[in-house]
């Protein structure tokens, strides 16, 4: 189908998070971001496999596993090395969310690897006062913000997310963030949206309509090669 996987590609992103992020709270404090089998799996899968031009071949990802799997502080480093290491010119980066206190929480994570990392807090500049609203890398001109649906109709003008990450996706009351940040990728030849959960257990949400999708791409009973699933819950037939 025109796909191949890179070794190189893959490599670089993992060694980003071992080399450059710092993890941060509690006994973590401090320390390298070497990556969990799985983490590695997700990180190497989505920069790794490429279109037959070269471009990446993912542009979405769904990413639902349990509590406490360090989802949030994951997508806040693939977020960071979108904006630092990725060379794109003029990346835009977003902690997408439908409420604006949700969308801090990823963008907090962050933050938090910028003021850990030297590497980092030579590179990129945070600004916002006590409560940090932008990181900035000023060499590309790119930024890393938060955005929540309150946002929208105040002065907000419309993203072109290079990469848009969004937390917690099953407490989104509707699909509108996602395709608020969908509608604004047009501009972008390698732009990434990642969706990440831990439930997808309520059948009328939207995330378990993204979850249905996720699973059946898994499955194979789909054949979607722009996007990545990574499900990890109970079977339907499980106790």
């Amino acid at each position: 189908r025109g796909l191949r996987w890179d070794l190189e590609a893959a490599s670089k992103p993992i060694g980003f998070f071992r080399d450059v992020l710092r993890l941060n709270g509690g006994e973590f404090e401090g320390q390298a971001f070497d990556l969990l089998p799985w983490q590695k799996f997700v990180i190497g899968s989505l920069f790794g496999w490429l279109n037959a031009d070269g471009t990446r071949r993912f542009e979405m990802a769904f990413i639902e596993t349990g509590k406490g799997q360090g989802k949030s502080p994951l997508a806040a480093g693939i977020g960071l090395y979108m904006l630092a290491a990725d060379g794109e010119a003029r990346a835009e980066v977003y902690a997408a969310a439908s409420k604006k206190d949700q969308a801090r929480i990823l963008f907090r994570d962050a933050v938090a690897m910028i003021e850990q990392s030297p590497e980092l807090s030579k590179r990129l500049l945070l600004s916002g006062g006590a409560e940090k609203d932008n990181i900035a890398h000023l060499a590309s001109g790119s930024f890393f913000r938060p955005i929540s649906s309150e946002d929208r109709g105040k002065g907000q003008s419309g993203p072109r997310p290079h990469c848009a990450l969004l937390d917690e996706v099953h407490e989104h009351p509707t699909n509108a963030m996602v395709e608020f940040m969908r509608a604004g990728t047009k501009g972008r030849r390698q732009a990434l949206i990642v969706l990440i959960t831990n439930s997808g257990s309520d059948r009328q949400s939207v995330c378990f309509t993204y979850h249905d999708y996720a699973s059946k791409v898994a499955a194979c009973a789909l054949q979607d090669d722009s996007f990545f699933s990574y499900v990890c819950g109970l079977d339907d037939d499980d106790d």
